[in-house]
């Protein structure tokens, strides 16, 4: 199975996941669980959006099905979504009703 990061889409301007990457990468903060098995990164995305940036072309489940089928069953929910997101429980709802686990956090 593979694991997701999602992020804050706010945030598309300013973070490049570095921080989340290097994370996963050296088995650091929320990803402390993977040393013994490394698990493979299988997607890097931003969440679907909130009213200031929400566009029309939104499809969470066409994100969802990608997901899917790229065998991702983990879901780490970087912590600029926690800090940014009046939504945040909404998100961890809707990817644990599609059958998700879902991790808080990724770095610190």
């Amino acid at each position: 199975m593979s694991i997701a990061i999602m992020s804050c889409r706010k945030l598309i301007g300013k973070c490049a996941g570095t921080g989340c990457l290097n994370a996963f990468n050296n088995d650091l903060d929320a990803f402390t669980i993977y040393k013994n098995k490394k698990e493979t990164l299988a997607s890097f995305f931003y969440c679907s959006g909130c009213s200031s940036t929400l566009g029309n072309d939104e499809d969470w489940q066409h994100k969802i099905n990608q997901l899917k089928n790229k065998n991702v069953d983990t879901i780490h929910i970087a912590l600029c979504i926690e800090v940014e997101c009046d939504n945040y429980s909404k998100h961890e709802k809707i990817l644990k009703a599609n059958g998700f686990k879902v991790i808080h956090g990724t770095h610190k």
